[in-house]
């Protein structure tokens, strides 16, 4: 993890029988993380990962725990897309590294 920053978790209720249903809990919590830090994001919980230093990118490493994926479980969904987003826009190293590159003024 490198950056500085923030995630909303909002926890959800779940029942699972034959099929699974979640209705989220009115309460958003808010936890603080900066370089170094780990996040752990408990299963069927919905969150969102910002940015707190807008001069600096944010890099981490996502993992998703695989027992889910094949128990039919993960029903991860992205719900909107980064600022820096483009369509259609292939990642390679040169567009990577202009995105790490800190912005500075020069007067």
């Amino acid at each position: 993890m490198e950056g500085r920053g923030y995630d909303l978790h909002q926890d959800c209720d779940v029942e699972i029988t034959d099929t699974y249903h979640w209705v989220p809990q009115a309460e958003v919590k808010r936890f603080e993380w900066k370089s170094g830090d780990v996040i752990y994001i408990p299963p069927n919980t919905i969150h969102q990962h910002f940015n707190a230093d807008p001069e600096h990118p944010v890099r981490m490493i996502s993992a998703i725990n695989r027992i889910y994926k094949y128990s039919g479980l993960n029903d991860l969904e992205q719900l909107e897309n980064a600022p820096e987003y483009r369509q259609g826009v292939a990642l390679n190293a040169e567009i990577v590294a202009e995105m790490l590159v800190v912005k500075t003024n020069v007067e």
